[in-house]
């Protein structure tokens, strides 16, 4: 990396990076450079901050005119160096970082550069998957300062990317002080968060609903654990229980719900084989839709419990691989949970399985993988099939994700795959303990035979009236059109 200050000096442009300069004074935590140019003198004046990762950094010149004041820049490049175990990965988190009118934007991984024409950025990062270099301006950099990025080339194994600077300091009069402010240090929330700036959205902990729940409950709680002394994979596993204690309630409705899905399949069957026609689809709804009525099912039951889970399941998904507490900490065979664990890994290129799986495995994402897919098999024997021609059949898809879930995280984040097995595997033992302690699918049984047989108790809902308005004008058309 390089950085300096571009300014021009009687028509020549001054580059302070191809200047000598000398040490006027220095301490522990202090020193002042100065470097002559022909005609004046630059000086650089960086102060430690406390018990902080900042550096201030500070400018001013002599003997410079004011002519050409507002060409002044600080012009930076940075070549980010790998750090980490596996390269794709670092390149995908890896970006330049900037404020974006009170927001945060960054480049993309196909955008090549960006230029700030009505905006001031106050800071702008330079930002690997666990360490950033930020430079700071209170005031902000003026209009038309750039950047730009470019990835190296495929078969550079040493270099994430290549990013640069061009910021426009907007200078008025070069006789006064320049005040700049550098942070080298972690990607930590809450260190860039003292900060005052939005510095902390470099911590890439999703966007959204996602992010609140980071911010606000889960790595609260994770930090809490770490605090405590326990470590990384200790953390975890107590942060999964904690997760699946809360949305036990959940986990109940979800079995509930199957459980009386399971007891009505009989009947379910008998209707299916008494409307074998597609003529007829709409009226084998209409019988079903009556059978769950008087059943006091639904089969949505357990899809709404789900859809209160998938946050949660997103948010970690950005969490952990973000999460600098989790760098270089083993636990098990995993030697860092940051990154993928293995228990066997090859140098050959083997076609299609070195593109698309890696060059090693993973053993806690062939655990998930494995949980994932027993709970799979369990929950697919409860799911009422498709019965129209051309639908898929839900169940084959269903087993199809565990078996991509194997090649998608073999390069992830080992803590990640470590919470997906643990949270798939609270869940099935919760699943047997509701079934074996709590639900008898005997009582089930004869609830749903009691309310079928006093149908009249239980009214329809708003959702099964315009469900069964909506078929019956798809009746009439279809007798219109015929």
């Amino acid at each position: 990396s390089s950085y300096g200050i571009e300014f021009d000096e009687d028509g020549r442009k001054i580059d302070t990076r191809d200047l000598s300069f000398t040490v006027l004074e220095h301490s522990d935590k202090f020193a002042k450079l100065k470097a002559k140019t022909e005609t004046g003198t630059v000086y650089f004046t960086y102060v430690l901050v406390d018990s902080s990762y900042d550096v201030d950094y500070s400018i001013s010149f002599e003997g410079i005119s004011d002519a050409e004041a507002s060409k002044t820049k600080f012009i930076a490049d940075f070549n980010l160096m790998s750090t980490e175990k596996h390269l794709e990965t670092e390149q995908r988190a890896s970006s330049i970082y900037f404020d974006d009118d009170g927001s945060y934007s960054y480049l993309g991984a196909n955008n090549d550069d960006e230029e700030f024409d009505d905006s001031k950025p106050t800071w702008v990062a330079f930002k690997q998957s666990f360490f950033t270099a930020m430079i700071m301006k209170d005031d902000g950099f003026g209009i038309g300062s750039t950047i730009e990025g470019q990835k190296p080339s495929e078969t550079d194994s040493v270099y994430i990317r290549d990013y640069s600077a061009d910021l426009n300091l907007d200078v008025k009069n070069m006789s006064n002080t320049i005040d700049l402010k550098w942070y080298f240090g972690p990607n930590d929330y809450d260190i860039l968060k003292a900060h005052n700036n939005g510095s902390e959205d470099v911590v890439d902990l999703g966007w959204g609903l996602f992010r609140w729940i980071n911010v606000w409950a889960l790595r609260p709680m994770f930090k809490g654990f770490m605090g405590m002394g326990l470590g990384a994979g200790l953390a975890i596993l107590l942060l999964t229980f904690i997760v699946k204690l809360l949305l036990s309630p959940v986990n109940y409705k979800m079995y509930k719900s199957s459980a009386m899905m399971k007891v009505l399949k009989p009947e379910i069957a008998e209707i299916q084989a008494k409307f074998p026609d597609k003529k007829d689809a709409a009226k084998k709804q209409q019988a079903l839709m009556a059978l769950y009525r008087e059943a006091g099912a639904s089969p949505m039951a357990g899809c709404v419990p789900m859809l209160v889970q998938m946050p949660i399941l997103f948010a970690i998904f950005r969490l952990f691989p973000s999460a600098i507490e989790m760098r270089q900490h083993a636990f098990l065979w995993a030697e860092d949970l940051s990154s993928y664990d293995q228990i066997a890994s090859w140098t050959t290129e083997i076609p299609l399985i070195s593109s698309f799986y890696g060059n090693h495995i993973s053993l806690f994402t062939l655990l998930m993988a494995g949980t994932t897919l027993i709970y799979t098999h369990f929950n697919s024997s409860n799911m009422q099939q498709p019965t129209q021609e051309g639908m898929p059949n839900m169940k084959y898809i269903m087993y199809f994700f565990p078996i991509m879930m194997i090649f998608f995280f073999n390069s992830y984040s080992s803590g990640l795959s470590f919470y997906y097995f643990i949270s798939t595997l609270m869940t099935m033992l919760i699943m047997l303990a509701i079934k074996k302690f709590i639900l008898d699918e005997d009582k089930i049984h004869a609830k749903i035979q009691k309310n079928k047989a006093n149908p009249k108790k239980k009214g329809k809902s708003k959702f099964a009236q315009r469900l069964e308005e909506a078929q019956k004008m798809q009746m009439e058309k279809q007798k219109a059109k015929k």
